[in-house]
Order: C-alpha cells, then structure tokens, then sequence
C-alpha cells in the first residue's frame, strides 16, 4: 500500500512542476520577444509481476502483468515562433521577422543571443541593449564566424571631402521600372571656383530602366556634360570636364525627368569620385563638426545615421557582397566603397549593420536573465550574417517582437495541472486511510 503513496506523490510533483512552468510563462506575459515553454510528462518504472509468456502448441500465451510508478517530467521545451509586432514609433526598436537572433556583448567580450530589439545609444555612441551589452555588428552577410566588432555610431564627426575626378554621382529614390519620357530641363551648371553660373536646356529622349541609359547629352560654355541613370542602385551620373557642380530647375521642363528621379534645385551635385575622411571629433570646438541627429535601422539592419547638416552616414552590401561605407553629403552626392575612408578609435572599429545570428538547433540554447541566452552543447553549428540574406529575417523596426505566450492555452494547462494534483491527492489520501486501516487491526 505505500507504493500508492510514492506513485501518487509523483504526480503531485510533477504537477506542480508543470504549475511552475506555467507561472514563469503567465509572469512574462508582456516581456519583450519572450519564448514560452511547454512540459510534457513520461511514465516511471513499471513492477513486472510476469513478463508473460508466449503462444504454445497446447495453450495459448499470456500478456505481462506490471504496476506502473508513476510518472516524472518527460521535457521542457521552449517554442520560438514569433511574437507579434508591437508599434511604439521609435526608430530603434525592432523585431527580427522570421529567423535569427541578434549577437550583443558584454563588458568581458562575451557574446549571448537575443531576441529583444529594443535598442539605444549610449553616451560614447555604441548601440547597446537596455541593459547595457553592446551590439555586434555583421562582419559578411553569411559566415560560420561571428564578428568581433560593435555598432558605434559616431556622436559627432569631421567630414573632410577631398579629390577632383570627372564622375558625379548622386543617390536617388529607387529608379528601377522608372520610365523617362522625352521633352527638355534646364540644367543649372556652377563653376565652383568663380560662381560663374550657366542654364542650359537638356533634351531627353525617350529611356527606360536598363541599366547605364544615356539619359541626355549636352555642352555649355562651363563644358560638356553626359548624363546618365543606373537603375540597379538608384544613382544618376554625371561627367563633365571641369571643376562644376550640377542641378536642375523646373524652368522649361517638358519631360517627366525630374518627377521620376526626384532631382530639384536642392539635389546638386559636385563632380563625383571624391574621396571622403570621416574622423571622430576630438575637438569638439571644431566649427566644422557635425552632430549626430538621428538614427534609424533599415529591413537589413543596417544602421542610417543623419548629422546636423543633413549628411547621411550607412553601408551598403556591394556587388561582390562585401559590406561597404556610405557617406551622402548634404547636397545628396553619394561616396562609397574605398573612397570612403572612416578614423578614430570608434568609428574605425564599428560596422553598422547588425549581425544575425541562427543555429542548427535554436532549441539547445540555454535561457539567462535579461531576454539572453547563450550556447548550449546541443545547439549545433551557429550561422551568422546580416539580416534579409540567405536563411535570416528581415528586421522591422519602429516596434518590438511581443511575448509568443498564449493566455488561454496556458490557463486550460493551469486547470489541467491543477485537477492533476488533486486527483493525486485523492489517491493519496485514500492510500493513507487504508493503511491507518491495517494498522489498527488485530487491535
């Protein structure tokens, strides 16, 4: 009769684990891209009374007489679907829409795993977690090996633009299926030395998408002109043979040039191919420096920062797949790739595009406090990247991943747990009277 107690006691135990697990997930109903858990149960030991015997000529066999123990938490697994998007309107709150994890960092070097995009800048500029880790930045869009480097984000910078080359180019919104109709601009050229000034109409013929359209040609007494559009990257281009900037004007304007590329007189150009250094500020009574005003984080989690004077300062994945700088000065002209070149003891070290990671077995990580995790031994080989590339999400930013905890489900788990717990009680106690029975015979 006392193993009716040791087998019901099993249940009361292991209900009261499956309670357990259900307060933790009901406590972190509203916790920030929080992974609920759901135990399952296993049986215990059975007592073999026979094992049974098989099927003879001359009689039939018989099945296995056994007593089961009880029963004992078979696992606890944790489920990572996504959490739904919650809006706050700040540019730096994001949820990872589909797979991956973000990689932070803690003051020893350590990296952990997290869900929880809600981020901030610090006062030395580093982009960290709301307690305190910094955030990793990719070093490829897809590697077998984390990155070493964090996210800076330059507080305030000097940005000197040095070189003369024969090449401008200016970003623009997105002209891919953009379709140009023929008719005639006005180009505004201004010689930057003299500020001698010259309007010149542009004939545009009739073009389309493909990649490097000669959009129009023209000559003035400030030199000569091409002008082009690559719809790959959203840039139009401009040669020329003198130290000129370039703009339009709406004066004259025939064609749907300026509507479909979004050139106006405050998109001017200076000749392109300059080179740009972007320097922390040391003196920050320098006249020159720019202040950080805004920060943003794109779908591929890319960092964009805007300074005080309007410049913009991103990277970009280039066609080789190599991640690259971006510095858009005030009047829209884009430098790119090695002619930008980035100093200080910040800026020099950081990536803006924030490193994703994924596992083979997301399951095997090991749950810390503060929304982290780390690696566990069943995790299995670990993928990190950039997001929207190959297996990772994409990154929504302006709001958070909510909890994935299901109220209804947790409290019909609640219920069940609970009747476990008083059933086996019952049994309990019924096993305790019938021996305070036994007990008192022959009395």
């Amino acid at each position: 009769m006392s193993q009716a107690l040791h087998t019901s006691s099993t249940g009361i135990n292991a209900g009261q684990s499956q309670i357990n697990v259900i307060a933790h997930n009901v406590a972190n109903i509203n916790t920030v891209a929080f992974k609920s858990a759901n135990m399952t149960f296993e049986t215990l030991y059975s007592r073999n009374l026979s094992y049974g015997s098989a099927a003879t000529k001359d009689g039939g066999g018989t099945n296995p007489k056994q007593i089961g123990l009880g029963v004992k938490v078979g696992g606890i697994t944790r489920n990572f679907t996504n959490g739904t998007f919650v809006s706050t309107g700040r540019d730096l709150d994001t949820m990872i829409s589909g797979n991956g994890f973000y990689v932070v960092q803690d003051a020893d070097g350590a990296q952990y795993f997290t869900r929880d995009g809600i981020f901030s800048v610090d006062s030395a500029g580093n982009l960290v977690t709301q307690n305190g880790f910094k955030v990793v930045g990719a070093k490829s869009i897809y590697s077998n090996a984390g990155s070493d480097k964090t996210v800076t984000i330059p507080k305030n910078m000097l940005a000197k633009i040095t070189g003369d080359s024969a090449i401008s180019t200016v970003q623009l919104k997105n002209l891919n299926n953009a379709s140009i109709t023929k008719g005639t601009v006005t180009a505004v050229v201004t010689n930057k030395t003299t500020g001698a000034v010259a309007n010149v109409p542009v004939t545009i013929p009739d073009g389309d998408s493909t990649i490097g359209t000669v959009v129009g040609n023209f000559n003035s007494a400030l030199g000569s002109y091409g002008i082009s559009f690559n719809a790959s990257n959203g840039t139009i281009s401009y040669t020329d043979d003198g130290d000129y900037k370039l703009s339009f004007s709406s004066d004259g304007t025939t064609s749907n040039f300026l509507a479909e590329t979004g050139l106006t007189l405050n998109k001017t150009s200076y000749i392109l191919n300059e080179t740009v250094e972007l320097q922390d500020m040391v003196n920050y009574n320098d006249k020159n420096a720019i202040s950080l005003s805004d920060t943003a984080i794109d779908e591929n989690g890319i960092l964009i920062a805007t300074y005080s004077d309007g410049s913009i300062l991103t990277q970009f994945v280039d066609e080789s797949e190599a991640i690259q700088w971006k510095y858009t000065t005030p009047e829209g002209v884009a430098i790119t790739g090695s002619d930008v070149t980035a100093t200080g003891s910040s800026i020099a070290n950081s990536n803006f595009a924030l490193e994703l990671a994924t596992m083979v077995n997301e399951e095997g990580l090991v749950a810390l406090n503060n929304n982290m995790w780390k690696w566990g031994p069943d995790v299995g080989e670990i993928y990190y990247g950039m997001a929207g590339e190959m297996s990772f999400g994409s990154i929504e930013s302006g709001g958070y991943e909510e909890s994935n905890v299901d109220i209804a489900m947790e409290l019909s788990n609640m219920i069940s747990a609970q009747r476990m717990i008083q059933m086996n009680s019952r049994v309990f106690s019924t096993a305790s009277e019938v021996m305070q029975q036994l007990a008192y015979l022959g009395q």
